[in-house]
């Protein structure tokens, strides 16, 4: 399978859609076309334009323009429309008329992966603002499941809202295929299409997601996208707690993590204090659930003075049940991810105190983060570092 053409030849970053205006010919006889190329932000490669500079059609098409225009005549912008003789790339797909749905045809052309010769259209992506999914995530009958940091789905009473679920750009913004619009959107469901609608946002050609990548694999590795957000902290605390119980008898956390994933509910939009709130929900599944006085009495089996434990909080307790029944190395430094999670959990409803910003900055730069750093952002941060904890505690020897 060949590499997505998104991907940067220099870097390895994915780069973005953007149309730019490329001059052709010389003054006084040029013109210019606003053309499509990718354009990485991340290293200093020069743009690459997605319709080939040598191509036969743009060579026969620039000729024939420049041959027309005239040396005291100004310089002109042509639409790159003119290139295509087989399609008008610019026309709208009229059975998808009754969606009501703003969309660009263009992504359906450029977007690598997206163009197929049969279901014309089908997989041209129709961009919503995030804030549509408040009114589900709020909502007593639906729940927002987002299985990964940019791919999801809704959920009314436990039954899938979309076929295939939805992306989340690099902008934040919700896309879908048109043509699984066209399918999931009826009569029966004629509110949701109408909250959508005025949701609905113009395109900015950016579908890279792990919802993107899943659906136009072009490796091997795209096909299995992975989640990496708070579902694979719960499917390893998971798998921590199981091999705990096989291996020392006993349960260490008094939730069941599987059923939770249901209940949880994201942080959707850049509110603090949705965030916070997420927060607040974490600390109650992964830190609250410990079973304290069982991994206190495993510790006091191999030899830890029962006086030496007194008083302790359930970090303090797990953090000797790391070192002295795990024997991993570094607990403290492993532990920090729960330490900072506690830590933001009491900022919750606290926003107003005058040493909130000096705690909350704690909490960052212990993460590594910038003090610029989004609430958004940082909670993924979060969500990542507690990633990285539970796949270290899993590498503990076997007892």
């Amino acid at each position: 399978m060949e590499q997505n053409p998104l991907r940067c030849p220099q870097c390895g970053t994915y780069r973005f859609i953007r149309h730019r205006l490329i001059r052709f010919g010389k003054e006084p006889r040029a013109y210019t076309m606003r053309m499509p190329v990718y354009e990485c932000d991340t290293c200093d490669i020069k743009y690459e334009s997605i319709v080939p500079f040598d191509g036969q059609r743009l060579i026969h098409f620039r000729d024939y323009i420049l041959d027309g225009i005239t040396e005291d005549g100004p310089t002109v912008e042509i639409s790159f429309k003119y290139l295509f003789a087989e399609v008008d790339v610019s026309a709208k797909f009229g059975r998808f008329d009754d969606l009501g749905f703003d969309y660009d045809p263009l992504d359906y052309y450029f977007i690598p992966g997206l163009y197929r010769d049969f279901d014309t259209g089908y997989l041209t992506p129709a961009f919503f603002d995030r804030e549509v999914l408040l009114h589900y995530n709020n909502h007593p009958d639906y729940t927002v499941k987002l299985t990964s940091f940019s791919s999801g789905n809704i959920y009314q009473k436990g039954e899938r809202m979309f076929s295939w679920g939805f992306g989340i750009n690099r902008g934040g913004l919700i896309f879908m295929w048109l043509g699984d619009l066209k399918k999931d959107f009826n009569e029966e469901n004629e509110r949701d299409r109408k909250r959508f609608l005025a949701s609905n946002v113009a395109s900015d050609h950016d579908i890279v997601s792990k919802f993107y990548f899943s659906q136009i694999p072009f490796t091997i590795q795209d096909a299995f996208q992975e989640s990496d957000n708070e579902l694979k902290v719960f499917s390893l605390k998971n798998q921590f707690d199981e091999r705990i119980k096989k291996e020392f008898g006993f349960d260490i956390a008094k939730i069941d993590i599987e059923r939770l994933a249901e209940y949880y509910r994201p942080p959707i939009l850049e509110d603090r204090e949705q965030i916070l709130n997420a927060y607040l929900s974490l600390t109650k599944y992964l830190i609250e659930s410990l079973q304290v006085e069982d991994l206190k009495r495993l510790l006091i089996e191999r030899g830890v003075s029962p006086k030496d434990l007194k008083g302790l909080g359930s970090l303090k307790v797990f953090e000797r049940f790391i070192s002295i029944v795990l024997k991993l190395p570094d607990e403290r430094g492993i532990m920090t991810p729960l330490y900072v999670l506690y830590d933001l959990r009491l900022l919750q409803g606290h926003l107003a105190i005058d040493s909130f910003d000096g705690n909350y900055e704690s909490c960052k730069k212990r993460l590594n983060a910038e003090s610029t750093t989004t609430d958004l952002e940082f909670f993924r941060i979060v969500i990542m570092s507690l990633i990285s904890m539970y796949e270290t505690l899993l590498t503990y020897p076997n007892p």
